[in-house]
């Protein structure tokens, strides 16, 4: 396993549009997918919560919580993420500094595609 498989990075397509949420990069069918499974948990725990005679807000709190998780564990971050070392030339002297002054002199960098 390779240092870049160990630490989740993968290569995303790079013909894949994106739209900015929140100064992130999203990608408008995986934001889509997350909305409507977050809003059918929620709905589905809302039903129950009504049929059952429980409290609303706790049920629709539950079922936002399992619809995140469910979108957390189904949708990987669109990350690239490269690996810089302060004494490596190839990766430039500015990415090296600015690691070594931020993170220490071996650093993992991210930055949306």
């Amino acid at each position: 396993m390779s240092k870049t498989e160990f630490l989740g990075a993968r290569q995303v397509d790079s013909n894949e549009e994106y739209i900015d949420v929140w100064n992130d990069l999203v990608s408008p069918r995986d934001l889509t997918l997350s909305l409507a499974i977050c809003g059918g948990t929620t709905s589905a725990a809302l039903i129950i919560a009504t049929l059952l005679s429980f409290s609303l807000f706790f049920w629709g709190l539950g079922g936002s919580v399992v619809g995140f998780i469910i979108c957390a564990s189904a949708f990987a971050p669109k990350r690239i993420v490269r690996i810089v070392n302060a004494d490596d030339p190839i990766n430039g002297a500015a990415d090296a500094a600015l690691a070594t002054s931020q993170l220490g002199t071996n650093a993992v960098t991210g930055a949306a595609r």
